[in-house]
């Protein structure tokens, strides 16, 4: 059964209501075929994920970094999607100029949060390995989580 066919109302049942009334979930889960074809679908094996997140305030760095990981992916012939730019963060300042007098004169400050994502799907031992060997700029914050 396809996995459109799994939301709704049972087709192999034999419900009646009016159309302002909504079936009850026990009604729409009811159905044997749904309930074994929800269970296939459940055992189907997950495919393993490495997420790469990287965040640099220079641009450049950021840009070197997520270049020498696309090249140690696509030389271990990965199955890579990215990167994906992620929203800026900025987060700004205001300070006083002087201490004690001129509320009035005030300076802004900015710090601009670049971030990137990578995703490889299926990931065999070499490019774990590779990956672990990369020597990356020391302005760039990667965080790697296994999915």
């Amino acid at each position: 059964m396809p996995m459109s066919q799994l939301s709704g109302p049972c087709p192999h049942a034999s419900l009646s209501y009016s159309r302002s009334q909504a079936p009850r979930v026990s009604q729409a889960w009811s159905c044997p075929q749904r309930l074994r074809a929800v269970a296939a679908v459940a055992k189907e094996p997950a495919q393993q994920t490495i997420r790469i997140k990287l965040k640099a305030y220079e641009l450049p760095l950021l840009k070197q970094s997520v270049q020498e990981i696309i090249t140690t992916a696509n030389s271990n012939e990965a199955n890579l999607s990215g990167p994906v730019p992620l929203p800026t963060r900025i987060r700004k300042y205001t300070v006083l100029r002087s201490p004690h007098v001129n509320k009035d004169s005030r300076e802004q400050f900015e710090t601009r949060t670049h971030q990137r994502l990578i995703d490889i799907r299926d990931p065999s031992p070499a490019m774990i390995d590779s990956l672990m060997d990369l020597d990356l700029p020391a302005g760039v914050d990667v965080q790697v989580k296994l999915q």
